[in-house]
């Protein structure tokens, strides 16, 4: 009997194993490709054939191994025979497919920002029994990456959030540099109980010579009256990052383990290793207590696929960690400081100096700059980090430009950007509450307020202070003063402090008055504004 998307291994569940290929397809890739290129060339074939035919290529291998495990360690006695453990075996794995198929949709959203932090489901379906190793090597790599980022954009260097419905478990915890998810899922159809533990581990940041280390480990079990089935797939992946911050294809170091045993004392015991450091490529397989020699080919097939698993959780989630361009530290500055309200055709040095966050360490690579807007940027290619850069800022008054930065090495991705612009434009907003709007706070402005009977005049010295002339006007008289100002604060909302700097003189019916301002000192808001 074959069941449909079935597995007891999370392993077999996942979107990135298969069956190898036939042997003399492989000698033959192999006399042409390194052993790691043939891994990203079988992974590639596996998933061209999308999730729904990788699944029963996996369980065609597994249901008979797992069948042979129930019949070793007693399971089918218990459940009363050949028939019924088949019937019920298979049972348990639509049940596993109809919460595979649930979880699969919901753990996109599973540790969303909003979510983060602890308990709560994500839907009436649940999180579902061996559903979590389906999306273990794709969906759920690629969760713990974003939920691994979230955290770094909070500022968390560690934290742990986690989900619990009906018994099932997800959980997900994160340091500086590394991500690890968790699930635990439980099913128990017909009198056959199942159990499923999948763990990946994985570095989000490459070390200094661009290691990045996936570790992942399956452990299963169905059991039924007093006797169960177990099995284990480990396999711990080191992958390498190029100076452009991408994966190579043909240099990879991995170990991959399958065992199974049974209550009765049945063992299995396969390996499975490629290095390209060592040039080490052997599968060895060990039996105990009955197992057969067929059952250690499919052990050894089955920790095969733990590579696949692995290599899914580097390209699906470790690679969008460390491309995110988290992993890296991009400080850029620019000479002079000054780059809002700047003068026109301004000549800037700029400095990008990219720095590992884990250690502090320049990263070395490449940065390019992007230039969006006006004037000149030079060079306009990548440059070999630390970088620096020409540029001139637009040439006319109210422009703005922006350049985005990109570090790219075997320490990952790093990003940031600068903003220029050559707006002085400036609503004043006074303590009384009206205000004036000037295009240029560097040059000579004025405005009215009172109902325009006030003119104020500004003179600045520079484009932080500056004297303001006072003069009321109406048909009974005029009053003049003049006040000193100086700007204080951020560019973008600026306070200004004005003080007197004369005498408050009134004329009126051919006389003259002065006398001392009532108001020696008072404040205003500058408030930067892009149209004026």
């Amino acid at each position: 009997m074959r069941p449909s998307f079935r597995t007891t291994l999370p392993l077999a569940l996942l979107v990135l194993a298969a069956c190898s290929r036939p042997a003399a397809e492989q000698d033959a890739a192999s006399a042409s490709a390194s052993p790691a290129a043939t891994v990203h060339a079988e992974f590639a074939r596996l998933q061209a054939q999308g999730t729904d035919a990788i699944a029963r290529e996996i369980t065609q291998l597994e249901y008979p191994l797992t069948r042979r495990l129930m019949q070793a360690g007693g399971l089918d006695a218990a459940l009363g025979g050949e028939a019924k453990a088949d019937a019920a075996l298979t049972a348990l794995y639509m049940d596993y497919e109809r919460k595979a198929r649930a979880l699969q949709a919901q753990l996109p959203t599973a540790f969303a920002p909003a979510n983060e932090g602890g308990g709560g489901g994500t839907g009436a379906e649940g999180w579902g029994g061996a559903a979590a190793s389906t999306v273990l090597g794709g969906s759920q790599a690629a969760t713990a990456a974003d939920a691994w980022g979230n955290g770094v954009d909070r500022g968390e260097t560690t934290g742990h959030a986690e989900s619990n419905v009906t018994g099932d478990q997800v959980s997900v915890d994160w340091t500086p540099d590394s991500v690890t998810m968790t699930t635990e899922v439980k099913a128990d159809i017909d009198g056959l109980k199942g159990t499923v533990k999948t763990t990946v581990k994985m570095k989000t940041c490459p070390d200094p010579e661009g290691k990045v280390t996936v570790e992942f480990e399956s452990v299963s079990s169905v059991a039924a009256g007093g006797g169960s089935a177990n099995s284990t797939v480990r396999t711990s992946m080191d992958v390498f990052v190029d100076d452009d911050a991408n994966l190579i294809n043909d240099k990879m170091d991995s170990e991959s383990r399958a065992q199974q045993s049974t209550s009765n004392g049945g063992t299995v015991d396969a390996t499975s290793t490629i290095s390209t450091s060592s040039g080490k490529v052997e599968s060895t397989a060990n039996l105990g207590g009955g197992a057969s020699a067929q059952d250690g080919q499919m052990a050894q097939g089955m920790a095969g696929m733990g590579r696949y698993a692995a290599l899914s959780a580097v390209l699906m989630g470790a690679q969008k960690a460390w491309q995110s361009g988290k992993c890296v530290d991009l400080q850029v500055r620019s000479d002079p400081a000054k780059r809002k309200g700047a003068r026109p055709n301004t000549a800037y040095t700029l400095f990008a100096e990219p720095r590992a966050k884990t250690d502090g360490r320049p990263t070395g690579g490449t940065v390019k700059a992007t230039l969006n807007g006006g004037n000149r940027l030079n060079p306009t290619g990548k440059v070999k980090a630390d970088a620096k850069f020409d540029y001139a800022n637009p040439e006319k008054k109210g422009q703005s430009a922006t350049i985005d930065f990109e570090a790219r090495s075997k320490r990952g991705v790093g990003k940031a950007t600068l903003e220029f612009d050559t707006r002085n434009g400036y609503r004043i907003v006074l303590d009384n509450g009206e205000s004036i709007t000037t295009c240029d706070i560097t040059q000579p402005f004025s405005g009215k307020i009172g109902g325009g009977q006030i003119t104020l005049q500004f003179t600045p010295a520079d484009d932080k202070r500056g004297q303001m002339r006072f003069h009321f006007g109406n048909a009974r008289g005029t009053a003049d003063t003049t006040y000193d100002y100086t700007l204080s604060g951020p560019e973008e909302r600026m306070t200004g402090t004005m003080t007197a700097a004369a005498a408050v003189c009134g004329s009126a019916a051919g006389k003259t008055v002065c006398a001392a301002a009532k108001k020696a000192q008072f404040s205003s808001t500058w408030i930067k504004v892009k149209d004026c």
